[in-house]
């Protein structure tokens, strides 16, 4: 994905928003019929395995093709009108230390947050259910940790944040888009830091008005975590832990 220098800009049209979001709707509405069938028998760890890495699966397919309808002839956006611009090396280095930094940040808050409301911490992390193996460790790293911010920062700051911006200031679109973003996330206890690090992930595509910075953070925070949790998980007594 490259983008021109100095090319002209297409603003984001409603009706191209709506087209994607539809996209991504269907494919949703469509895959999710599926998942009574994964759930269908005992969930044990391997059945999870399955049902997490669909659900990924679907995550990039749903937004991987509402990008691909308005880049289409529904659309005919470039690269660069998605913001998949040029960036100095300054906002990349940002990206990168604002990812890492995140991660400790939210591990505290989570854990203060905890306190605070009594909140019991869950004795299973979905990410990693009992026996869950390497293989499988890999491949949600390949889909969270890579694959889907790349379409959700496509999706969430290209598209939807940038139509919002045409129309509202920074201060209102901010936020709006940020709220949209966190929905996607569903649990309330994730809804919480998915609003904040949306709020931070607008405020760097519109101050460096790129998305490859924004996809940098997203990745780099979103891998951190979950090699972080596996390698805690694998240091767990025997068949607690990651299997082979």
């Amino acid at each position: 994905m490259t983008a021109t220098p100095n090319s002209p800009i297409k603003p984001i049209a409603g009706r191209n928003l709506l087209i994607a979001i539809g996209v991504a709707v269907l494919v949703y509405a469509f895959a999710t019929q599926f998942l009574p069938l994964l759930r269908s028998a005992v969930m044990d760890g391997a059945r999870q395995q399955v049902l997490l890495i669909f659900f990924l699966a679907i995550n990039v397919a749903a937004l991987g093709l509402a990008i691909t309808a308005v880049r289409g002839r529904f659309g005919g956006y470039s690269w660069a009108d998605l913001g998949v611009r040029p960036v100095s090396d300054y906002w990349m280095r940002l990206a990168f230390g604002l990812g890492l930094a995140a991660v400790p940040i939210v591990l505290v808050a989570s854990i203060v947050l905890r306190e605070m409301f009594n909140i019991s911490s869950p004795r299973d992390n979905p990410l990693a259910p009992a026996g869950f193996s390497w293989l499988a460790a890999a491949t949600i790293i390949l889909y969270a940790g890579l694959l889907v911010p790349i379409f959700e920062e496509l999706f969430f700051r290209g598209l939807l944040f940038s139509w919002l911006r045409n129309r509202l200031p920074a201060a209102s679109a901010i936020p709006i888009s940020a709220g949209a973003f966190a929905i996607l996330h569903l649990r309330a206890e994730i809804m919480i830091f998915a609003f904040l690090i949306g709020c931070v992930l607008a405020w760097l595509y519109e101050r460096s008005r790129s998305v490859l910075p924004c996809i940098l953070l997203h990745q780099t925070f979103n891998t951190t975590q979950l090699v972080f949790l596996y390698v805690i998980t694998a240091m767990k007594p025997a068949g607690a832990g990651l299997s082979g």
